[in-house]
């Protein structure tokens, strides 16, 4: 459902969810003003899932306003709680001055599969009571559009390649870009924002960072890669933790997106019509999926390398992940990790590594 201001007044409780923050933060601030109420004012309450109960929410969103036309209550994490504890007939119960806006999130922290069950759930009983619901999702292949459209507003131009590789250090996200192009729009010296303006001030994805590794290990750069490295180690807690949390799942994923892009190569096909080929591989990662910027990056790569290559560097990170985990002589987390990216190196540009 597309969203609208005015239309989603027309409802007493409305769900919003998705994955870009920025616009969801927008959103609620967009109905709040709608409502005809401002930031501090006494008829707008901001409650969370995990410190309030479903029976606060209604209670407060029930009562009637006093100095606004509507009574306006936001939850966040509304997912925390449990949909059982919230009932349809009691959303419907609601007053037309009431505006009961649930952020739905999907937690990530547990269960994936359970996090999402309890959104849809949620979903579905909003739905059921006549309210409404607005997704805010990532959508990577729309993502330059946007982006492109968001600078034009800013009295800015932006170089193609510039526009791709802000879309290629923000993951995909419109909500960060908008935040980068706040420094952008300062720092550019010309009307038109450069490749060099988004190199020198953009602060990349964790996802980027380990692609730009894996990149430079294929250019034989193993000094880059290092440096890669350390930035994504830097300032995150223990190495194991964010080696078993994040690296080695990210790693993992490109090594696996490589390899599909090398079958389509030896195939003669295009990734974004694999025809049979299709059928061989697995639904996350799937590169006939990813958005086209990543999916040129991945190709790019991918004619470089063979199929033998990346079987030895999947092999590499099996070794590295069982050598952590005290299956393996290992002197330190962080001297495995480097052991790490010297193997992949050599494996994945033996001439130059």
């Amino acid at each position: 459902m597309s969203f609208s201001i005015p239309k989603a007044l027309q409802h007493r409780v409305i769900g919003i969810s998705g994955g870009e923050e920025l616009l969801v933060r927008r959103a609620i601030s967009d109905l709040i003003l709608g409502a005809g109420l401002e930031k501090d004012d006494y008829d707008l309450q901001h409650l969370s899932g995990d410190s309030s109960a479903p029976s606060e929410w209604l209670g407060s969103a029930g009562t009637i306003p006093f100095l606004a036309p509507r009574r306006v209550v936001v939850v966040k994490n509304a997912t925390k709680a449990k949909p059982d504890d919230i009932s349809g007939e009691s959303l419907k119960a609601l007053p037309e001055s009431a505006l009961l806006v649930l952020v739905l999130e999907e937690d990530a922290s547990g269960d994936e599969r359970k996090g999402g069950a309890k959104k849809k759930s949620f979903e579905k009983l909003i739905t059921q009571a006549g309210g409404a619901v607005f997704s805010f999702d990532l959508d990577p292949k729309k993502a330059k559009d946007d982006i492109k459209s968001e600078v034009t507003k800013r009295g800015k131009t932006i170089h193609p390649q510039a526009l791709e590789l802000l879309t290629e250090m923000v993951g995909g996200s419109v909500s960060r870009a908008y935040e980068e192009l706040d420094k952008l729009v300062l720092f550019a010296a010309h009307d038109q924002i450069s490749e060099s303006d988004v190199r020198s001030i953009v602060v990349a994805s964790r996802e980027w960072n380990i692609w730009r590794m894996i990149d430079t290990m294929v250019q034989g750069d193993i000094p880059e890669s290092l440096r890669q490295l350390k930035i994504i180690l830097s300032n995150k807690g223990k190495v194991e933790d964010v080696a078993f949390g994040q690296l080695f799942p990210l790693i993992s994923r490109q090594l696996r997106l490589l390899y599909q892009g090398r079958l389509c190569l030896d195939a003669g096909v295009t990734p974004d019509r694999p025809g049979e080929l299709v059928n061989s591989f697995p639904n996350k990662p799937n590169i006939t999926s990813i958005s086209d910027y990543q999916r040129n990056s991945v190709m790019r790569s991918a004619r470089n390398l063979s199929l033998k290559q990346l079987g030895m560097a999947m092999s590499h990170l099996s070794e590295a992940d069982a050598r952590l985990k005290g299956m393996g002589a290992s002197f330190s987390g962080i001297d495995t990790i480097e052991r790490l990216v010297f193997d992949l190196a050599t494996t994945l540009n033996p001439k130059k590594a």
